[in-house]
């Protein structure tokens, strides 16, 4: 019989890990599907839930909860567009440079080769190997240009289909499409945000009453916690750039690159997106400094002002600033960013950690969940459950 009990122990705990597994891949899939929809929504929740602060500062000096809500989607508004202009012809200029960029970046290659070699153990042989490839790849990208200088008219004469007006017709209507696209999105956003702000309480309220009574007090606790967990993280978000842009603005400057205070801005701005965001602020500065004929020693100290703002940042601003505020184990927060990354791409990313720390909060409440709040948190201190 013990055996018997133990065989079918094994076939539930099969049973219900296929299900699981299964249910999460459903679940993922259906979420992937529905991106147009639930991105937007979500992202404007998470901006609703930054702004209500400032909502409610208006409201207590006595502004109508129209215009509360109003000036709160107008800020909201004003840095959306600050920052998109900004990062849209950043994106412009280096698109249209693109080739130069490449060049000097393979020039600027061969002059840190060359001082490794007098500086370090490195081989003489292995960077002559290097360099020769490099030199190769320019003299063949400046007969590629000669080239096609000599045949400009034999080539606009043959008129390619990539050259021809209804190809740069299409191209110029699929960009007018993409950009409606974005626009759209933008405007769904804000008027997302706008209602969530707005009708707050009456979204607290809907919550509320699916708890009994008796445990609607600590229904309202937990609501108002997992709310906390992600303002507080974008907060906290948002004065970490303020830092960062001071530390990039003090090395950038001291390194010799041109247009230092843009360049922080960009990549601290950049720094919303997790894991990779400081990533493509440090590859705009490398860009910047090689249109602007930076040196080696630009490169170098760009490439040392980033590991150190860094290293201040994960270990010494982070933990002030932040602090227990998001209370969610590393490992978590790792697997959340790259699942948020597959299933709706930058904005799953920049989503990922403050949905989670939510999900983490609600876990750690429900008796159900319990186990799974216990293994997402960092912490683990138990938390006296919600009583059904």
């Amino acid at each position: 019989m013990k055996i018997l009990d133990d065989t079918n122990t094994k076939g539930k705990i099969l049973l219900y890990a296929a299900l699981l597994l299964a249910s999460l891949f459903f679940l993922f899939q259906g979420l992937a599907h529905s991106k147009s929809f639930l991105a937007p929504l979500l992202t404007a929740m998470v901006l609703a839930l930054l702004m209500v602060p400032v909502s409610q500062r208006i409201e207590r000096w006595g502004g109508h909860p129209v215009l509360a809500t109003s000036i709160s989607t107008i800020i909201l508004l004003i840095l959306a567009i600050g920052f998109a202009s900004v990062f849209f012809f950043q994106a412009k200029s280096f698109a249209d440079d693109w080739e130069e960029i490449q060049g000097r970046l393979q020039e600027n290659m061969i002059e840190i080769t060359d001082y490794l070699v007098e500086r370090t153990p490195l081989r003489q042989e292995q960077v002559e190997r290097y360099n020769l490839d490099l030199r190769r790849s320019l003299d063949t990208r400046e007969d590629v240009d000669t080239r096609e200088d000599k045949t400009e008219s034999e080539t606009n004469a043959a008129e390619p289909e990539s050259r021809s007006p209804r190809y740069a017709e299409g191209r110029a209507m699929n960009a007018i499409w993409a950009i409606l696209g974005y626009l759209t999105n933008f405007l769904i956003i804000l008027v997302y945000a706008f209602l969530f702000i707005h009708f707050r309480r009456k979204f607290k309220n809907f919550i509320l009453r699916l708890f009994p009574a008796e445990s609607r007090a600590q229904a309202a606790y937990v609501v108002t916690r997992s709310a906390a967990v992600s303002r507080q993280y974008l907060a906290g978000k948002l004065l970490l750039m303020v830092f960062l842009a001071i530390l990039y603005l003090i090395g950038l400057y001291l390194s010799g690159l041109e247009g230092a205070l843009l360049i922080s801005l960009i990549a601290a701005a950049l720094s919303i997106i997790p894991v990779i965001g400081n990533l493509f602020g440090y590859f705009i500065a490398i860009a910047v400094s090689l249109l602007a004929e930076g040196g080696a020693g630009t490169l170098v100290g760009i490439t040392i002002t980033f590991a150190m703002a860094q290293f201040i940042d994960t270990y010494i601003l982070q933990p002030i600033v932040l602090g227990d505020k998001l209370d969610v184990h590393p490992v978590f927060i790792i697997i959340s960013v790259v699942l948020g990354y597959h299933v709706w791409g930058i904005i799953g990313m920049v989503l990922s950690i403050p949905l989670f720390g939510m999900i983490t909060v609600v876990c750690r409440y429900v008796p159900a969940l319990n186990p799974f709040g216990y293994l997402f948190s960092r912490n683990n201190v138990d938390e006296p459950p919600i009583r059904e």
